[in-house]
């Protein structure tokens, strides 16, 4: 599935959207599929960005296409009305009829599908929306309007998902839960997504595959270790994605991050993914492989990739098989010589993880 675009539209007299995309996905079941990111700080043009693809805001100049179909170009005068364009779309609020119950906003989604059908007992079970299809929007939590409007753009038929930081408005748990719903609709359905965001920690989460905009372009697009912005908030975040390491019908706190081991603060069940993530100042370094006899229980190989000096500390970047963000202080990373290139073990205790779900 490929999107391409050339956006080009004046929103006041002091900015404009001037904006080059080109993202190839995969799709396909069995988890082939992949997601791509949007990613800027706010106001930089994401959401008019979504809006222009989708036919809701006019061009001044431009041509979008969806896998060689042309949706819309300004100089040949074609402009495929919104409900043909092929994508479903989810907002930061749902966008949820209310007076309308949940198992109603989904019968008129299928109503109107113009793509490949989905079964709706498929898409109610994959996002566990059951007990919900009595209900109104108005008696659902944050993260059940999320839900239901996933499955409301599932059921449309799309052939690309377009999600405008639909997860923006949750709390921290609300959040994670529903990351990991859209991975699985992604992987269940073999609908490629576009996922527009300010937060860096929810591409380093979903997406293969970002552009980062600013300003109303996008400057780069890559892949999230080569387009992101080094973090220059006071404690960076890491995110790890590992898989409980007991055998299917027990527990226990050791876990599988790659080829790595990890012993993580509580049990999780024989096989089961779970996202956990430590701050960069709780991982310290060591020059070389890892080596036991300290009190930090994990112990991670790894090379440093790249060094941000900041203010009293030095953030470094290191590939332990995952991307890490570590902040140590200046004399340490003179004492230990550290320097891109360099090997080092990343040690962290297992209490200083957080498990997210």
């Amino acid at each position: 599935m490929r999107l391409t675009a050339h956006l080009r539209r004046r929103i006041s007299a002091s900015f404009a959207l001037d904006v080059r995309l080109d993202l190839d996905l995969e799709s396909g079941a069995g988890g082939a599929s992949r997601i791509a990111a949007l990613f800027g700080k706010s106001g930089c043009g994401k959401s008019t960005t979504l809006g222009a693809l989708l036919g809701l805001v006019p061009l001044d100049a431009g041509r979008i296409e969806l896998d060689g179909r042309v949706l819309a170009d300004t100089a040949a005068g074609v402009h495929v009305p919104p409900e043909r364009r092929g994508f479903g779309y989810v907002a930061q609020d749902g966008l949820l009829f209310p007076h309308l119950s949940v198992s109603g906003n989904l019968s008129f989604a299928s109503r109107r599908a113009r793509g490949t059908a989905i079964a709706v007992d498929r898409v109610i079970d994959v996002l566990e929306i059951g007990a919900l299809l009595p209900r109104r929007p108005a008696a659902l939590s944050g993260g059940e309007r999320q839900r239901v409007a996933l499955a409301r753009a599932l059921l449309s038929g799309p052939r690309m998902l377009l999600l405008d930081e639909p997860v923006s408005a949750l709390d921290e748990h609300a959040r994670w839960q529903a990351l990991g719903l859209v991975e699985r609709v992604v992987a269940e359905f073999g609908v490629p997504a576009l996922h527009v965001t300010h937060a860096r920690a929810e591409v380093l989460r979903l997406a293969s595959l970002v552009a980062r905009m600013e300003d109303g372009r996008v400057v780069r697009t890559g892949t999230p270790h080569d387009v992101l912005p080094p973090p220059h908030d006071a404690n960076a975040w890491n995110l790890l994605c590992v898989t409980g390491a007991a055998a299917e019908g027990e527990s226990s706190t050791h876990a599988r991050l790659g080829a790595a081991d990890l012993v993580l603060p509580r049990a999780v069940s024989g096989g089961t993914v779970v996202w956990c993530r430590i701050s960069s100042g709780a991982i310290t370094l060591r020059p070389g492989a890892p080596v036991p006899g300290t009190s930090a229980r994990n112990r991670l190989p790894g090379r440093v990739v790249d060094l941000w000096p900041g203010a009293g500390r030095v953030r470094l970047a290191v590939d332990a098989g995952v991307p890490l963000q570590v902040d140590l202080t200046p004399e340490a990373v003179a004492e230990l010589a550290l320097t891109a290139g360099s090997a080092v073990t990343c040690e962290f205790k297992a209490h200083a993880l957080e498990i997210l779900g």
